[in-house]
């Protein structure tokens, strides 16, 4: 199975958006309403809770984070077979905030079911804004939060499988030196800059057969971030919640937008990966 893991709001979403619409010719519109059979369910996740009940002998509810990581590799079996059926529509990705790191000695990924995995990352000061307009939360709390060691996110409201996400440094040091794993890790700000070149060597990773620049460009070019917003403004996007999803896509945004001892304090906490990544 192919994955793209991300640390929430680094361009996990866009990513999967662009591997849709690649050899398609569809329409902004439609891929908002992806988890639609016809467009390969691109909402795809590995927390579906359908997997995940189907190999607990109790209501998920009743289960804690350590058995439900006990859990985790009968349902990515459940999970890889869910995928098999979607193989005509390659590029398939499947999505996961899951740090690369092991809980009670069990790992969270394993090669025998992971093939390959595209990793985003992102300026963590753009994170911040990002995510606390996602959930809601003030600067100061979302800033918190992106250091916490045990950090847990949920896709949607489910309260039942989670991330765990760790904090966005031991995210990111997570997935940079992941052995025995394939890994393709970007930049949002590169893909950004030059979204076909990007784009083009995501695909290419993949394994995409007679990849054509000119079906990178023409996915690239629906799935640009003001017609996204107009499709999310006019039809919903099932992963906003209450929110609007497709918010600014900047990459720099942060410097009017977060406070000084905001950005100082993400500074202070991830100074020595943001350096290491370009961002300081």
């Amino acid at each position: 199975m192919d994955f793209v893991v991300s640390y929430p709001k680094s361009g996990n979403t866009w990513i999967r958006l662009v591997a849709t619409a690649y050899g398609t010719d569809v329409e902004p519109e439609a891929l908002m309403r992806s988890t639609e059979p016809t467009l390969g369910e691109m909402n795809l996740k590995d927390v579906e809770t359908r997997h995940y009940q189907a190999v607990s002998p109790v209501p998920l509810q009743d289960v804690d984070f350590g058995t439900e990581v006990r859990l985790r590799p009968a349902a990515m079996l459940l999970l890889e077979q869910t995928a098999s059926r979607l193989t005509d529509r390659a590029p398939f990705l499947i999505q996961s905030h899951h740090i690369h790191a092991s809980v009670n000695d069990i790992p969270l990924w394993h090669p025998d079911w992971t093939d390959r995995i595209i990793n985003p990352v992102r300026d963590p000061r753009e994170v911040c804004c990002s995510q606390a307009a996602h959930f809601g939360n003030s600067y100061e709390e979302t800033a918190r939060i992106m250091s916490e060691s045990r950090a847990r996110t949920g896709p949607g409201e489910s309260p039942d499988v989670r991330w765990l996400i760790g904090s966005w440094s031991a995210h990111i040091r997570g997935w940079l030196s992941a052995d025995g794993l394939s890994v393709h890790t970007v930049r949002y700000e590169d893909l950004n800059a030059d979204p076909l070149g990007g784009f083009y060597d995501i695909l290419d990773f993949l394994g995409v057969s007679n990849l054509s620049m000119n079906a990178v460009r023409d996915a690239v070019e629906t799935t640009q971030f003001d017609r996204l917003q107009e499709a999310e403004a006019e039809h919903g996007f099932p992963e906003a919640g209450d929110k609007q999803f497709f918010r600014s896509g900047e990459t720099d945004g942060w410097k009017e937008e977060l406070p000084v001892e905001v950005a100082r304090t993400i500074e202070q906490d991830h100074g020595e990966v943001m350096e290491a990544l370009g961002y300081l």
